[in-house]
């Protein structure tokens, strides 16, 4: 199970960093209805990953047999290439890189608990994280995982996804004004690098995948 868990470090750490959830999550921790509408913003995204990861393990990930290892190593580096092509892309128009909000934070300066989950749910389908909720399952399937070892994996998945939105609302509950100071910052901060931060990810994550399938691979 050790070794599972270590094979999933990188996709654990690629669903924690997320800009998009986390500035998010901090500007509906801002509006009114706080906690209903972070908490619904966050369940739209488990419910997202959670549906990969259940397809996946219907789909045989907890069977020893399922899927070969070359296959997931191939999976990871097309993952890999797919993210290095979309930050090269974004990285050329980098002389377009402004501190101008995103329409989607627009939206959700305004948004109801109902509003937040469904601007949750179309942030969760055009996030990087979805791909790399895929080649966590992928793994797994590829593992030889048991079924109980499978569904650990994906619970470790799983609760990464989540940290981005736990991390501000405990803190937010624990701290109270404090805490809003902190998050108000970190919000500013997000939203005037918020393409940057997005060109970094997917570079950074892009590398890391490529480089561990094509040394897995050869």
């Amino acid at each position: 199970m050790g070794d599972l868990i270590a094979l999933l470090v990188p996709e654990m750490i690629g669903l924690i960093i997320t800009p998009a959830a986390i500035a998010g999550c901090i500007l509906l921790l801002q509006s009114d209805n706080a906690i209903r509408n972070a908490l619904s913003f966050a369940a739209a995204f488990l419910f997202v990953y959670t549906a990969i990861g259940g397809a996946a393990l219907l789909g045989g990930a907890g069977d020893p047999s399922a899927t070969s290892r070359t296959v997931s190593h191939w999976i990871g580096l097309v993952i890999g290439l797919l993210f290095l092509a979309v930050g090269l892309v974004q990285l050329s128009q980098r002389k377009k890189l402004g501190a101008e909000k995103p329409k989607w934070m627009v939206e959700l300066e305004s948004a109801t608990p109902r509003r937040s989950f469904l601007l949750g749910l179309v942030l969760a389908n055009l996030n990087p994280n979805l791909f790399i909720m895929l080649s966590g399952m992928s793994i797994i399937a590829s593992y030889g995982s048991t079924w109980p070892q499978a569904l650990i994996g994906t619970a470790l998945l799983l609760l990464a996804a989540m940290l981005d939105f736990l991390i501000p609302v405990g803190a937010y509950l624990l701290l109270g004004d404090r805490a809003r100071r902190v998050l108000d910052a970190a919000k500013g901060w997000m939203v005037g690098r918020n393409k940057e931060l997005g060109v970094a990810v997917f570079l950074g994550f892009g590398l890391l995948f490529t480089i561990r399938g094509l040394t897995a691979l050869l």
